[in-house]
């Protein structure tokens, strides 16, 4: 595993090299930041640049794929113009899970409300509402754990969304929410952390029926959003 302060310090250097006041950003996002990464985990980069063109992305992939492990790299790149236009109901979470290493990414971003974050949380909700009904119908038995991993993962990330909106916290790690929670989110927590360990005393319907109830309740209002 890399040393991420080692590792982005690197990619940080690299990239005022290549790109040097066009730079405007670069920041950590992911299990990385949080202090949760394992041996398979990517390297989340945030990169904003001026402009981007194909031929910035070349260059990016050489810097990223020339540093230790750079195959891991995963993250997001983007003009800083883009970037200020991008949807607002993705931009909390966004933000609130990066880093800064150079520059300010709050000085890039829009104005955002309570109700870009509501939206977020709802639109969120909805597509792993959406995967765990057609999932449950028309998945394979074989397929079924690994959407089930993808799945908790997921909700992890609209659950720090509606517990903000609940309790105007933004809890930045799994560590730090799991402990403000309880009932059936801190079970879904939990479960997300080692999905086929909870499997092994739970049923995949009751997997399903967990997760699917919860961003129901999500959607119709029954969770604080």
């Amino acid at each position: 595993m890399i040393e991420p302060q080692t590792w982005v310090a690197d990619a940080l250097a690299r990239m005022k090299k290549a790109f040097g006041p066009r730079l405007a950003h670069l920041g950590l996002q992911g299990s990385y930041r949080r202090g949760e990464a394992t041996e398979t985990s990517d390297i989340d980069l945030v990169v904003l640049l001026d402009t981007v063109e194909p031929v910035d992305l070349d260059i990016y992939r050489s810097i990223v794929h020339a540093l230790p492990e750079g195959h891991k790299a995963c993250g997001f790149c983007s003009g800083t113009e883009e970037f200020f236009h991008w949807p607002r109901h993705e931009l909390l979470p966004f933000s609130m899970d990066t880093d800064d290493y150079y520059g300010r990414l709050k000085d890039f971003l829009p104005p955002l409300s309570q109700e870009d974050a509501r939206a977020g949380a709802k639109i969120g909700a909805s597509a792993l509402l959406h995967l765990l009904t057609h999932s449950y119908l028309y998945a394979e038995p074989e397929a079924r754990t690994a959407i089930l991993k993808d799945a908790y993962k997921a909700a992890f990330f609209v659950m720090q969304v509606v517990y903000y909106l609940a309790s105007g916290q933004y809890c930045r790690s799994k560590k730090e929410l799991l402990s403000c929670l309880d009932g059936a989110e801190k079970e879904i927590l939990q479960a997300g952390l080692d999905v086929p360990a909870w499997l092994a005393a739970h049923t995949e319907t009751q997997a399903f029926a967990l997760l699917r109830g919860w961003c129901g309740g999500v959607l119709t209002g029954n969770e604080s959003v």
